[in-house]
């Protein structure tokens, strides 16, 4: 409307009929209107202006407002996790053994043996446990050349972890041996059986819980009574450490490891179990999941684990006894309850982490929704492979059958 009156005004003053005075306003009764019409036209202009310039500044304000809360966050969060690192690292125990004594089963070969070595050369009173004499005979070698203290021996044993009787004697001959009761605890000797469980009898499944589970329990049942007593003895004196060592499959299961799979997975229920019971006796706890490592037992397991099972696994470079040992070390050095070897196995310690410590509560609870896609995205192709398993299996059949 406004807009039409202006051209109105317009048409006016080009309309010769339409004189103009001589103080330069347009003569004629309608041109007074148009003058009106011309200065509401402006105020129209300057108003929607404002409002614009008003609505611009809002959203600029607004945007700068978020972006300054997205950064406020950001600081947080960053400062909350350099706050837990430090806090960790200053409460962490550290790895002073040295005139410590460790009780390692498994310690002939493998993960236990460079576990034991790296004791050794802290200057721990090393004690090893195995079945095989003659291989506890080597192992003892060679964690005695690499000792920190040339006079302190290596306590060797025969014996089988299945047999809780034979456990407890063993105990009580390191301890008499090395005249203290054990300080720490690693629980090393393991078997891995992979395969389809329809090919699997019953009697597998008990020896692998009676191996992997029923062997570390009868070991932690027997070395913990002397433990506490000793703590006890030695106020001021750290309470002791138990380290359970248990598997990736301990944090997740598929295709051709059921056997092993539940025996790993009971042996973190007792690990989760006594983290939180043995704080009576100031007694620490750590599991150890490692990737895979190369050890005789990983050749062995290689030659039994189902095509389904390597695809999921992928292709690695399997990782020396002695790296694992160090990254085992470290995790006890720093305090952890769990303990992984390489980040994907760290990935599944924070999904699967339940109501046990974090290394870092912020930082992982930050990326855990970006943890759970990866895990969807794992568990699709994880079932893929053996529903593709599946397709070809039928296609063989029907092959067959056509062929006969």
């Amino acid at each position: 409307m406004v807009v039409e009156e202006m051209l109105a005004f317009c048409e006016g003053l080009s309309n010769p009929k339409l004189g103009v005075g001589p103080t330069g306003v347009a003569s004629g009764g309608d041109h007074v209107q148009h003058f009106g019409a011309i200065d509401e036209v402006s105020r129209s202009l300057s108003g929607a202006a404002g409002t614009s310039w008003d609505n611009s500044l809002h959203c600029w304000t607004r945007s700068t407002e978020n972006a300054m809360d997205e950064w406020t966050v950001l600081y947080a969060v960053a400062g909350c996790s350099v706050l837990l690192f430090l806090v960790t690292k200053v409460r962490a125990p550290g790895f002073r053994v040295d005139g410590k004594h460790v009780f390692i089963t498994g310690g002939s070969s493998g993960i236990g043996l460079a576990t034991a070595k790296k004791y050794a050369r802290a200057g721990a009173n090393v004690s090893i446990i195995a079945r095989d004499a003659k291989k506890l005979d080597a192992a003892k070698q060679e964690i005695e050349a690499v000792r920190k203290h040339a006079d302190v021996p290596v306590f060797t044993q025969s014996c089988d972890v299945i047999d809780p009787e034979a456990v407890k004697k063993a105990v009580k001959a390191a301890n008499a041996f090395h005249k203290r009761a054990t300080d720490h605890v690693v629980c090393s000797a393991g078997i891995v059986e992979p395969g389809y469980f329809m090919d699997q009898d019953v009697a597998g499944f008990k020896r692998s819980m009676d191996i992997n589970y029923f062997g570390s329990l009868h070991v932690v049942h027997a070395a913990l009574p002397a433990m506490i007593q000793q703590h006890e003895s030695e106020r001021g004196q750290e309470g002791g450490q138990i380290v359970l060592v248990g598997s990736a499959f301990s944090l997740m299961a598929c295709i051709g490891t059921a056997q092993y799979s539940s025996s790993k997975y009971a042996l973190r229920g007792l690990a989760e179990s006594l983290r939180n019971e043995l704080k009576l006796y100031d007694i620490r706890v750590s599991i150890f999941y490692p990737g895979n490592v190369d050890t005789p037992m990983l050749k062995h397991e290689m030659a039994l684990t189902p095509p389904e099972t390597k695809t999921i696994e992928g292709v690695s470079t399997p990782l020396s006894p002695d790296a694992a040992a160090q990254t085992l070390v470290n995790g006890i050095a720093k305090g952890h309850f769990s303990i992984t070897t390489d980040p994907l196995v760290y990935l599944l310690r924070i999904l699967s982490n339940g109501v046990t410590p974090m290394h870092n509560t912020v930082l992982e609870a930050v990326a855990l929704p970006l943890i759970v896609v990866i895990q969807v995205a794992f568990l699709w192709f994880m079932d893929g492979v053996v529903q593709y398993s599946r397709w070809q299996r039928t296609k063989q059949r029907k092959s067959e059958k056509k062929g006969q």
